[in-house]
C-alpha cells in the first residue's frame, strides 16, 4: 500500500487595524503577494477558509508572529494539506 502524498499552501496575513471585523490587508499566499484566492476575492479570514475549505485545503498549522518593538504588525502564518490525488 502506498503513502498518501500531500501538497501544501503556505499562507501569510496580516489584518487591517486591530483585525475586529477580519478584514485581511497584507495577503501572502506560497511566498506570493495576493488579492484573493483562485480568482475569488476574500477581504476577509472566514471568507478565505470558506474558500480554501471548498477547495478541499485542511488546516494543520497557525502560528502568530507579532513584533510590535520594531514595526507594530502582527503576521498569522497558516499552513494547510490537501490529498494529491
Amino acid at each position: 500500500m502506498a503513502a498518501q502524498a500531500w501538497e501544501y499552501k503556505h499562507i501569510r496575513f496580516d489584518y487591517k487595524g486591530r483585525g475586529i471585523t477580519m478584514e485581511i490587508n497584507l495577503l501572502d499566499i506560497d511566498g506570493e503577494r495576493v488579492k484573493g484566492w483562485g480568482g475569488r476575492e476574500v477581504p476577509t479570514l472566514p471568507e478565505m477558509l470558506t474558500a480554501l475549505g471548498a477547495d478541499g485545503w485542511e488546516m494543520v498549522t497557525h502560528v502568530v508572529n507579532q513584533d510590535n518593538a520594531s514595526n507594530g504588525v502582527t503576521f498569522h502564518y497558516y499552513n494547510f494539506k490537501r490529498p494529491v490525488l
